[in-house]
């Protein structure tokens, strides 16, 4: 072999092994389904929430989401609209998702009879109603919005730190004391001021997931909205709140932070989910049927 080639090999391996190198260092991306507000039952339209064909649009989001190569799939709440039993059609649907499922619990989750509220975490498939995911650079915060709540089961403090939060609000004439909205309990918000100081000092991005918007229609936020606003934006880390509950839908950026409602599945003959695609300076969402596009860059 002449020095020519030789030299030339050289280079060749030198720029294969930097442009390996560059590749290596790059934010990997993140792919999530995302969708909400399912809300199935075996019963009567309503206005514009049609509850029996909420099985029929999850067929038609799992079909697409599993078409895909998605790192995780979220649903933020209300998998059912009232009625126990309405579970036995919904989970088995869930099951099939290919990429791993995490659930947020919402209010309707816990509308069911008393005898089965206990059990409710072990009959859906999840250990913690609230918890982290970590998914490449990011962290994404599940919160149970149910932990103070007028449905799910409640301890004496729980009573107790509910009714002093929402007597609160009726005295300052705010809307959002209302019983189908809950509440982040001390407990949950010291876990997460950890977690998003945890996140911070590694570097990592956060989003969190909730059911209860923060921001918005009143009447619909979560009982301590201003405080978990006020937290978040604490945290340059955080990057966005994703939430459903309000099944038209909102979107917001306040103090840096992308406050994006989903809009419900349940509302309309017309589907709604999204595919939120995770880069290094940006929330891509591709919206399906009712949920629009959007793209959205992150504050640093």
């Amino acid at each position: 072999m002449n020095r020519k080639i030789i030299i030339k090999v050289v280079i060749l391996a030198l720029w294969a092994f930097s442009s390996q190198r560059v590749m290596c260092q790059k934010d990997p991306v993140v792919r999530l389904g995302i969708f909400t507000d399912c809300q199935y039952c075996n019963c009567p339209d309503n206005g514009v929430r049609f509850y029996a064909l909420s099985l029929a649009k999850l067929d038609s989001c799992i079909t697409e989401f599993n078409s895909l190569s998605l790192d995780g799939v979220f649903h933020l709440g209300d998998m059912i609209d009232h009625d126990f039993a309405s579970y036995d059609s919904v989970l088995p649907r869930f099951r099939q998702f290919k990429p791993p499922l995490h659930l947020v619990l919402g209010n309707h989750d816990y509308m069911i009879r008393s005898e089965y509220k206990t059990g409710l975490l072990d009959h859906i498939g999840i250990e913690q109603a609230y918890y982290r995911v970590d998914l490449g650079e990011w962290s994404l915060i599940v919160l149970n919005g149910n932990d103070l709540s007028y449905f799910a089961p409640q301890t004496r403090k729980q009573r107790q730190e509910r009714n002093e939060m929402v007597g609160a609000l009726f005295s300052g004439l705010r809307a959002n004391g209302m019983p189908w909205n809950g509440g982040i309990g001390s407990e949950q918000m010291q876990w997460l001021d950890g977690r998003l100081a945890e996140a911070e000092s590694a570097g990592r991005r956060v989003i969190v997931l909730c059911h209860f918007p923060i921001y918005g229609k009143g009447d619909h936020n979560l009982f301590n909205n201003r405080e978990m606003l006020e937290l978040l934006s604490r945290y340059p880390c955080v990057k966005a709140y994703f939430n459903g509950h309000y099944h038209p839908g909102n979107f917001e950026t306040v103090n840096g932070i992308h406050l994006v409602n989903f809009r419900g599945m349940v509302n309309t003959g017309k589907n709604a989910f999204a595919v939120v695609t995770l880069t290094a300076d940006s929330i891509l969402i591709k919206g399906y049927g009712r949920e629009p596009d959007r793209r959205l860059g992150i504050r640093k």
